[in-house]
């Protein structure tokens, strides 16, 4: 009697303790999940915060601009001829630089080296037995620097205009006011459409003249 009382208790207890295993399984499992996820919820947290920057905005690659750079192409008496690409507002001394130097032939006195530099130009360095091919202005002053340099008849200003030699303020405003009315000039040959530029003007220009767009 007693050794069946005693079996009845183990089974009691053994019932006890599946019970208890059982409810320990059903709380564990879910809480074991919850913090899994809870884990990888805080990982993702933690891999979009490294991609914010100050302030809590996404940071992005910043794009590539176009326009902080211009591309000058550069001929004649400097060491390494070709195109460059610089900074918008870059100036003439700081091509030369990149192109190696002057030579010992480079007409030096012909260049402009605080000149702004426009995108697309072309700018050529004359040699020491050019010098023949620069022009002296009214005052007398040498217009030399803008023999080395084309100057693009689509995107020049005024003031850049009348580095050419014989084109005053009122030739430029003229050359303006056709680029306004006709738009771009197609060949530059059109510029001998602007009053007060005749042939043997252009003749003298037209080294020194582009048309890009």
């Amino acid at each position: 009697m007693d050794r069946w009382k005693m079996l009845k208790d183990y089974w009691r207890i053994a019932l006890v303790g599946a019970v208890l295993v059982v409810l320990l399984i059903i709380w564990f499992v879910p809480f074991s999940q919850n913090k899994e996820t809870n884990w990888h919820s805080m990982a993702d947290a933690a891999g979009q915060t490294s991609e914010m920057g100050e302030g809590g905005t996404l940071q992005e690659d910043s794009p590539h601009d176009e326009e902080s750079e211009i591309v000058i192409d550069i001929k004649g008496e400097v060491h390494q001829p070709g195109i460059y690409r610089l900074k918008s507002g870059a100036r003439m001394y700081e091509l030369i630089e990149q192109a190696g130097g002057l030579t010992e032939e480079a007409l030096e006195t012909a260049i402009n080296l605080a000149q702004v530099l426009q995108d697309q130009q072309m700018v050529i360095v004359l040699h020491q037995e050019d010098e023949g091919f620069m022009e002296i202005n009214a005052s007398g002053v040498s217009s030399s620097q803008t023999v080395v340099t084309q100057i693009n008849l689509n995107q020049a200003n005024a003031q850049q205009l009348q580095e050419l030699p014989g084109v005053g303020a009122k030739k430029a405003e003229a050359i303006i006011a056709y680029r306004e009315e006709y738009g771009f000039f197609k060949q530059i040959d059109d510029l001998k459409k602007i009053t007060g530029i005749g042939e043997k003007t252009f003749e003298s220009l037209k080294e020194m003249i582009t048309v890009t767009d």
